[in-house]
């Protein structure tokens, strides 16, 4: 199933792992993105787009959160994120992707949900 909202493993891939649980990570995305300014268009299960071994059948609770187009100074076009929370118990690995390469938004992103799942 093809998505205008689907952003493919080849662009712009950031991977981090938190020690959050699922729901944890989900609020803690969700309330650091509305925070910068993101809007949320919608939140599913990955495997709607693509299939992932890794975390198939073996316990893992997966959410795919699509945000809205998002236009800043410095590109004419817009940047949209699809986030990937991959939870088992207590550990999650995140992915974030992007359809503009800006490392500096993301590393906010994750850093600011970082501070939060700390708290």
């Amino acid at each position: 199933m093809q998505n205008p909202e689907y952003i493919t493993r080849v662009d712009h891939a950031y991977d981090r792992t938190y020690y959050a649980g699922f729901e944890k990570m989900i609020a803690s995305f969700i309330f650091v993105l509305k925070k910068q300014g993101w809007g949320i268009i919608d939140e599913i299960d990955p495997s709607v787009f693509e299939r992932d071994e890794r975390y198939e059948n073996n316990g893992y609770q997966n959410v795919l959160i699509v945000t809205d187009t998002k236009n800043n100074f410095l590109h004419l076009t817009g940047m949209r994120l699809n986030i990937y929370i991959h939870s088992l118990g207590a550990n999650s690995d995140v992915e974030i992707r992007s359809t503009l390469r800006n490392d500096k938004i993301v590393e906010s992103i994750l850093n600011g949900v970082d501070r939060e799942i700390n708290q």
